[in-house]
């Protein structure tokens, strides 16, 4: 079980920095403030301001607050044009997954399938299948998770390079079929995929990037579970410090990659490491260590 919940944990790393894989120009430019103006001055809007807002909190991991944004959004946006409620129902469902409510992530990610079939939108179901492969590993149901990585995979990542994913998409799907491989392979055939999409991440982004510094962590974590630590060390030591740079330790997506992190460390007894990474997570990220099993839990409020 606590393979599942580890392999769970590098799922969600990467949830809230990819959810632009369907919400396509959603997400400009502007803080949070900046976007609860926008809403307060359309209230009766389409729900385009309401979304951003979502997004917005989604991100900063303030779920309570996305949740009741993703509403009004969903709300304002069922007259309006299917696609458009198709994608901001599909990233409320990839929320949920966040929060661990699966049960409401799928309803809401099948509900967005539904529409984009009605659609005939080829791009938007392969979105659907991609994350719901992702739902599907978090409810540890790895063969779903591995079947629906494999058809969001062809559809985004065709053979014949006529796709119109974006360079993100195409890496999102790529990388969920490598970790549902690890979860129902012990990480057999994962790292054709990574190398997929570091491809693409390093033609569309600088090395220093957090995409780039991600597929790397994501890399490391294929080489540890296939027993080769000497590479994993390298690789996630590498990912942690671009995706550091990028991201800073007070953000969700970097804690959930350095709780990962440590306990990579933790099992190939590199102690020293382990405890800075222990105490930063303590220091910076409200988080605490259990000795007995190197999980970090939330520190009482």
């Amino acid at each position: 079980m606590r393979n599942s919940k580890a392999l769970l944990g590098v799922v969600v790393i990467g949830l809230s920095a990819f959810c632009s894989a369907v919400r396509g120009q959603a997400k400009d430019a502007g803080g949070i403030p900046d976007h609860e103006q926008l809403v307060q001055a359309s209230q009766s809007g389409s729900g385009g301001a309401s979304w951003k807002l979502a997004l917005r909190y989604q991100d900063e991991g303030k779920f309570q607050d996305a949740e009741s944004a993703y509403q009004r959004a969903v709300e304002q946006m069922k007259a309006g044009d299917p696609e458009a409620l198709a994608n901001v129902t599909d990233c409320m469902g990839t929320m949920y997954v966040q929060m661990g409510r699966f049960d409401q992530g799928e309803q809401l990610e099948r509900k967005a399938l539904a529409i984009r079939q009605e659609q005939k939108d080829s791009l938007g179901i392969g979105l659907s299948w991609m994350h719901l492969a992702m739902l599907s590993l978090g409810k540890h149901d790895n063969a779903s998770g591995e079947a629906y990585a494999e058809l969001a995979v062809e559809r985004l990542v065709p053979r014949n390079g006529e796709s119109r994913a974006t360079g993100e998409q195409k890496m999102t799907a790529l990388t969920y079929l490598a970790l549902a491989r690890c979860a129902a392979h012990d990480c057999k055939d994962a790292m054709t995929p990574l190398k997929q999409a570091m491809t693409v991440a390093e033609a569309s982004y600088s090395e220093k990037s957090f995409p780039v510094a991600y597929i790397r962590f994501l890399q490391g974590y294929v080489y540890w579970k296939r027993g080769d630590n000497r590479n994993a060390a390298k690789l996630m030591e590498s990912g942690s410090a671009g995706m550091e740079a990028q991201l800073g330790w007070t953000h969700p997506t970097f804690v959930s990659a350095m709780q990962q992190y440590e306990g990579f460390l933790v099992a190939t007894r590199r102690n020293v490491e382990a405890r800075e990474v222990q105490q930063k997570l303590v220091r910076y990220a409200g988080l605490q260590t259990v000795a007995s099993t190197g999980n970090p839990v939330p520190l009482d409020r």
